[in-house]
């Protein structure tokens, strides 16, 4: 049935002769989705005057704008593998706007087949290929619990980790839909752990009579989204920390003192502020985030203060050819750490490509991405499967340039080749995209040590 917005704004008074007024907003599709949802990410309403000034081909160009730029704010929403957006001209001269979306398959079973190490160029030279470092698992998520875009996921894992967890989140619980909430738990076990970093590498050890680490995280936080960019969050959580006697004995300073247990009492600010075209791969737009983390380690009564801070600036610059640069940034306090709070450049998404081999922990980094991309292909593969009707294939070819550098004031017990220096890097890579939020990067890099490599990547930058 079609859906009629429930704001709407009095078009008695307005000036039609400069404007065109939106009339109706109707949305079809195969869908569970409720309309509230869809209607919130949008930047019209009915009702609303649309800019009509100058000939009939300019009106027709603004309407196409119109429905390019909410349909990339909907398939953001990562809840539908398509949308498509129409108009309708009424016979007043008003319009009538028509969505059509096809939702993504309601429950995700994800299998999780994942590294144990920090990136698949790592497991494959460095350890071997080794098949016990492989996370095996099932994630059934359900990103659209009730229609409401509510997260619902449960987790078990064996392998490398053997982990179980429960996570929901619920991002509005109020009739404008501003204010949000999650909640958390997940336990996680391992029998090898990196214990140290010696010459910017991690130290693993291993135990097939006993677990090196336990570990039990508990959160739930807040989430406020005022505008359709802007999101705040506020999260509390909780972290018990075990490791094995011998991990305490190598490395006293991992929980610190020689500690083999720690509680982890954990304040968090993350503000983020998104206005690219798609969350997922963007080509154009900006975006912000800033993080502000508090950390109190009750054993040791230690507490840390870390800021990280991210800027995007994706730019279309002729036809098919596209760039961006890409900043990031960390600052903790105070540097005297245990082992756990120094992780720092080399880990998750802050790393500088061709040095994927690498660490550098401590207190501080600074990186800086800059690509140039050209489009190859464009496409979408029409299919009579439910959940599977369109699949996108979309591939890009990209030359890059890497800088960055990372503080650590252990760099004369852990080995200094590449701490507090400049590093940079080069290269070309090809970036593949498909259904379901699917990324892949292939990418040669050249670094400032010479190191040439070949490095697959299954994330974003």
């Amino acid at each position: 049935m079609p859906a009629r917005s429930q704001q709407k704004v009095d078009s008695g008074s307005i000036n039609t002769d400069s404007c065109f007024v939106l009339k109706k907003i109707n949305i079809y599709g195969k869908r569970k989705t409720k309309d509230n949802i869809i209607l919130r990410e949008l930047n019209v309403k009915e009702g609303q005057c649309i800019s009509s000034i100058g000939a009939e081909s300019e009106r027709q160009l603004n309407l196409l704008q119109l429905a390019d730029f909410n349909r990339k704010r909907l398939m953001s929403l990562r809840l539908f593998n398509d949308v498509t957006i129409t108009w309708t001209e009424t016979a007043d001269g008003g319009y009538w706007m028509n969505i059509y979306v096809i939702d993504r398959f309601p429950i995700v079973p994800d299998v999780n087949f994942e590294f144990a190490d920090r990136n698949f160029n790592v497991w494959w030279t460095e350890q071997h290929h080794d098949l016990n470092r492989i996370n095996l698992g099932l994630t059934l998520k359900d990103n659209n619990f009730r229609g409401n875009h509510e997260i619902l996921s449960v987790t078990g894992q064996l392998g490398y980790t053997q982990k179980v967890g429960i996570s929901y989140e619920r991002p509005f619980i109020d009739r404008n839909q501003k204010h949000g909430f999650g909640v958390s738990f997940f336990g996680l076990q391992n029998r090898e752990i990196a214990y140290k970093t010696y010459d910017n590498k991690l130290e693993f050890l291993r135990s097939e009579n006993s677990f090196m680490q336990r570990r039990f995280d508990g959160a739930i936080w807040y989430t406020y989204r005022p505008r359709y960019a802007a999101t705040h969050m506020f999260q509390l959580a909780y972290h018990h920390y075990w490791i094995s006697d011998t991990i305490a004995y190598l490395n006293p300073q991992y929980l610190g003192n020689g500690h083999t247990q720690e509680n982890i009492f954990e304040l968090k600010y993350h503000f983020e502020y998104n206005a690219v075209d798609n969350w997922e791969y963007p080509l154009t737009g900006h975006r912000f985030i800033g993080e502000l983390d508090n950390n109190w380690a009750a054993g040791n009564k230690i507490w840390q203060t870390e800021l990280n801070l991210h800027f995007d600036q994706y730019v279309h610059l002729y036809k098919k050819w596209y760039a961006a640069v890409i900043l990031r940034g960390r600052l903790a306090n105070s540097e005297s750490q245990p082992y756990m709070f120094r992780r720092n450049l080399g880990y998750d998404f802050d790393y500088i490509r061709g040095y994927e081999y690498y660490v550098i922990d401590g207190s501080a980094f600074a990186l800086g991405r800059i690509d140039l991309k050209r489009e190859l292909l464009n496409k979408k593969i029409i299919l009579p499967v439910r959940y599977f009707e369109v699949i996108p294939i979309r591939l890009y070819a990209k030359a890059f340039a890497d800088a960055g550098w990372g503080n650590n004031r252990y760099a004369a017990f852990d080995g200094d080749k590449l701490n507090n220096r400049a590093l940079y890097s080069c290269g070309l890579g090809i970036d593949f995209i498909t259904l379901y939020d699917i990324k892949v990067r292939i990418e040669y890099t050249v670094n400032h040590l010479n190191e040439k490599g070949l490095y697959l990547h299954r994330n974003g930058e």
